[in-house]
């Protein structure tokens, strides 16, 4: 997709922002970015031992997505009212990640 999904989270997210100040954009950027940063250096650590299988793979990338599967999975459980199903998409990154540095 070029553009981003015209879905009700969509909205949502865009109503939400709208009600914080700068200050408080400012810092939640700040806690994504943190954690980004400490997703990766872990990615890399592992990345020097076990070189990733993929090469398309970028390792920012994949530190992002784990904070996409976190939020998302809250997110999904929530709306589905099943408690397990964050769980079972962390044990789904693990097996990706798992993929990419070691192709089992």
């Amino acid at each position: 997709m070029s553009e981003v999904h015209p879905g009700c989270m969509v909205a949502a997210v865009c109503h939400q922002e709208q009600l914080f100040d700068r200050d408080v954009q400012a810092l939640s950027r700040d806690a994504v970015q943190a954690w980004r940063e400490r997703f990766h250096a872990r990615l890399r650590l592992i990345a020097e031992q076990y070189p990733p299988r993929i090469p398309a793979v970028d390792l920012e990338d994949l530190a992002d997505m784990l904070s996409v599967v976190v939020d998302g999975g809250i997110t999904i459980s929530k709306m589905m009212r099943d408690p397990g199903l964050l769980a079972r998409q962390a044990m789904l990154y693990r097996a990706f990640v798992r993929a990419v540095f070691l192709g089992t």
